[in-house]
């Protein structure tokens, strides 16, 4: 890969992109993994994004599937306390600098800013309608400005001339007193990256190592020709995004327009920026992210097993003494005589005013001679009053104070000691062999995960919306809430299709499709009445039952009677109704699997899983496995619960080569599919 951050070029025009699909938009939740935050964002035309921020690198919404972690730290807690459920008004970047301004809204006053400063390492800073720092990833204190909280922000100084305004007379002074190769001069003087300097320098003619001050009028000229064309082209040219490969094939870098720099070298094109810096981070990120995931239950296993290692040396070495001191034992009782004859000797040589080393060198004299007990002495220690024998080559000490009976019971005692140590180091073995076997076992489990960053695939028209198939093949769909109410009947309400809801309010305004005009079968219509009840404010309630009617497209108006108004996600029904009684709050839930395209050599088959959610016959006609049935409950679970609960029982039921794949499955993805209120779930018959 090459570079890794955005210039200010970059940043211009990832802003232009991203503020037409962000503004209005609402901060659903705050996430940070590795040097990556992450803000999950309600957008109004795509649905619910990722804004992936990386510090001094860029900036851009993700297609791709980035992990999250289970447990926020205390910086990103406090973001989320301000962040969360602001609506984004608008994105812009600062003075043509490497700062991206998220303006958000403030129900009380004026609008918070969050800013993102992609240089200097990088920070995310958060200011109130003062201007005034609430919290930042760092605090610093530079020469020219304090980033402290409590405290006023001060922008920083924009380094050179601006890239934006600069004229022709400001471009050629810049030049005339520099003695510095001219590449750098534009760089360090005019507020551009390094490669744009060599753009121009390239599209003027000129040798970009010529120094600055050298320079002739003509020369000076066509550099600043050179420089207003690529100005011209950045601002007001189309965006041409695309990744340059270099003679390998490898990605070296990301622009938002074709540059000569690169003219020779081969282009993935783009539709747009955002889109172009998405894949060619993601790699990057995969790179990064794709540590070993094992790396510290390794450690656990290694250091487990050095303990498991030393209990095994501590258990022979036990072993060892127990044995050792029971065959001592046995043998100082099988010599009793000729041992207690010894020790007489000694004590009494001592009793008759011999000194110790007189004693030794009378022993080692009676040991020459074959003197009985004489052939076990070694030697005396007369510091500790220790007597030293051999048996069989082995040093056993005998305490001079004791009785030869009394030594020997002190020596089966230590064995017996030994083998009460073995004992108990037994289970503490049994124990750590149990630790290792569980870390293998989690170890397993990690290297069957997915270790690489993969590309959600897009969502079809009808996935914005709560949608199942009926078993006559009939797409119903409804709405989640007020706002994709508007949307069904404005966009996708059609003359052939039919028209469900409950007599109360709080349910999904939800159709049937019939482009062809067929004949809806009693079995879609029940189905249908099944899902609008099960979306309905009678879950939450916890109804087993509730009526539901149907009505022709033309029976469904917008316009309330004279005097009266009519909320958001409301609509007048007129003429009459059909009803379907005692329909059931009951929903199935099964699982898909989705083949998506591989863009690498190294992995063959890319497989992706989404959660299916409908009435129980149209999704059995399907699928007759692994189905799970959920009905409302008062004592049932939340719906993040219910989402745990699915995606463990999905992972649980798949076959080995499934399980890495289902566990990419989103708990947010799976929550949206829910309806709201508490659930019990079971295994459908």
């Amino acid at each position: 890969m090459g570079r890794s951050n955005f210039s200010n070029f970059d940043v211009f025009a990832i802003s232009k992109e991203l503020d037409p699909i962000l503004a209005g938009s609402s901060i659903a939740n705050v996430y940070e993994i590795e040097d990556l935050l992450i803000l999950k964002i309600n957008t109004r035309k795509e649905g619910r994004k990722n804004l992936i921020i990386q510090s001094d690198s860029r900036i851009n919404l993700t297609d791709y599937d980035y992990p999250i972690p289970k447990y926020p730290s205390r910086y990103i807690m406090s973001l989320r306390k301000f962040l969360k459920n602001r609506k984004i008004l608008s994105i812009t970047q600062y003075n043509f600098d490497r700062i991206i301004i998220i303006e958000l809204t403030n129900i009380d006053s004026k609008p918070w800013k969050f800013l993102i400063e992609l240089f200097n390492k990088g920070n995310f800073l958060l200011l109130d309608e003062n201007d005034n720092l609430k919290i930042a990833k760092k605090y610093r204190k530079f020469k020219d400005r304090d980033v402290l909280a409590g405290k006023e922000f001060i922008f920083p100084k924009s380094r050179g001339k601006d890239f934006l305004t600069i004229n022709q007379e400001e471009f050629k002074d810049l030049t005339r007193d520099s003695d510095a190769e001219i590449v750098r001069t534009l760089a360090r003087n005019i507020n551009i990256a390094g490669l744009y300097s060599e753009e121009i320098c390239l599209k003027a003619g000129i040798d970009k190592k010529k120094i600055a001050n050298e320079l002739n009028n003509d020369q000076l000229s066509a550099l600043f020709k050179a420089f207003k064309n690529l100005r011209n082209q950045f601002l007001f040219g189309d965006i041409a995004a695309y990744i340059v490969l270099d003679d390998n094939g490898l990605e070296i870098n990301v622009l938002p327009f074709e540059l000569e720099t690169y003219i020779q070298n081969e282009k993935k094109s783009f539709t747009s920026f955002n889109s172009a810096v998405d894949e060619f981070y993601s790699k990057i990120d995969t790179e990064s992210l794709k540590k070993p995931k094992d790396h510290q239950i390794n450690q656990r296993i290694n250091a487990q097993e050095k303990i498991l290692n030393n209990q095994l040396e501590y258990m022979e070495e036990l072993k060892k003494k127990k044995k050792n001191y029971y065959k001592h034992g046995d043998f100082i009782y099988s010599q009793f005589n000729p041992m207690e004859n010894l020790l007489n000797v000694i004590l009494s040589a001592k009793a008759k005013g011999y000194s110790w080393e007189e004693i030794n060198d009378k022993l080692e004299s009676a040991k020459l001679e074959k003197l009985s007990g004489a052939e076990f002495f070694n030697k005396i220690i007369p510091a500790t009053k220790e007597l030293i024998i051999k048996i069989n080559n082995d040093e056993v000490y005998l305490d001079l104070n004791k009785t030869i009976g009394e030594n020997a019971n002190f020596i089966y005692a230590k064995g017996k000691k030994a083998e009460k140590k073995i004992l108990g180091t037994i289970p503490a073995i049994e124990q750590t062999r149990l630790k290792i076997n569980k870390l293998n076992e989690k170890k397993k489990l990690i290297e069957t995960e997915v270790d690489f960053l993969i590309k959600k695939p897009k969502k079809k028209w009808y996935e914005k919306f709560h949608w199942f198939e009926t078993s006559d093949d009939f797409l119903v769909i409804g709405g989640r809430d007020a706002t994709s109410n508007e949307i069904v009947f404005k966009k996708y309400l059609d003359s052939n299709d039919l028209v469900f809801h409950t007599n109360f309010p709080g349910s999904p305004l939800t159709v049937i499709k019939n482009p062809e005009n067929k004949e809806i079968s009693e079995a879609s219509i029940k189905e249908t009445a099944e899902f609008v009840a099960s979306y309905s404010r009678a879950w939450k309630e916890t109804w087993g039952i509730v009526d539901v009617f149907y009505v022709q497209p033309d029976q469904v108006s917008k316009t309330p009677p004279t005097g009266e108004f009519l909320p958001k996600g409301s609509f007048m029904i007129s003429g009459k109704k059909q009803f379907i009684k005692n329909a059931k709050t009951e929903l199935a839930i099964c699982l898909e699997i989705v083949e998506l395209e591989s863009n690498t050599e190294e992995v063959l088959q890319i497989l992706y899983p989404k959660i299916v959610c409908g009435p129980k016959n149209a999704i059995k006609s399907r699928i007759n496995k692994n189905v799970l049935i959920i009905k409302p409950s008062k004592g049932g679970l939340s719906k993040g619960k219910v989402a745990k609960e699915i995606k463990s029982y999905f992972i649980k039921n798949a076959t080995e080569e499934l399980k890495k794949w289902i566990k990419l499955l989103s708990l947010d993805d799976i929550i949206l599919s829910l309806p709201t209120g508490p659930s019990m779930m079971k295994e459908s018959d």
